[in-house]
């Protein structure tokens, strides 16, 4: 474990982080996530909408991901806060939207379909943790086959005969 740390150290280095930060042991783990938690908070204070896609890509891609994400920040005029999961490729990526500005709706829907295709394109996928809900409906489609498409709609008739289970819901 510590040569790995170690290794990793070496890497994150030639970023020039302003600091590193290693959790071992309960009391540090936390600390760590209270910094993750704190993040997240601080990009909902900020007063803009904060579009929270928990999406998943191959770890060889996350570089990758970052790179794509700020490509979109720049031609979307979006800012685009990514954080999350490294060790299973799973990345909250944050588009940040001020729906006060003209086009923004617009340009936040454009850019949450480059940001869907590509990951999907990387055989990624649209959500790690929480699920399709109804923002990420329209791509749905596109990031499962027929065949599981028929085998949700199975379970749900298994499960919830009479349609009283989350009525409207598609799934």
């Amino acid at each position: 474990m510590t040569g790995e740390i170690s290794d990793l150290k070496k890497i994150v280095r030639r970023q020039k982080p302003l600091f590193i930060e290693t959790g071992l042991g309960d009391r540090q783990c936390e600390q760590v996530w209270q910094i993750r938690r704190e993040f997240s908070y601080s990009l909902r204070d900020t007063g803009l909408t904060k579009l929270n896609e928990d999406i998943v890509v191959p770890r060889s891609k996350l570089a990758d991901l970052l790179k794509f994400t700020a490509r979109l920040q720049r031609k979307y005029g979006l800012i685009v806060a990514c954080f999350g999961h490294a060790g299973d490729g799973n990345i909250h990526t944050n588009i940040m939207v001020d729906y006060t500005q003209a086009g923004a709706k617009e340009r936040a829907r454009a850019a949450l379909n480059e940001l869907f295709t590509q990951i999907l394109g990387w055989r990624g996928s649209i959500t790690g943790e929480h699920g399709i809900g109804l923002a990420k409906k329209p791509w749905w489609p596109l990031a499962t086959s027929p065949a599981v498409r028929e085998l949700h709609r199975a379970v749900k008739r298994a499960l919830d005969p009479n349609g009283i289970l989350n009525p409207g819901k598609f799934v």
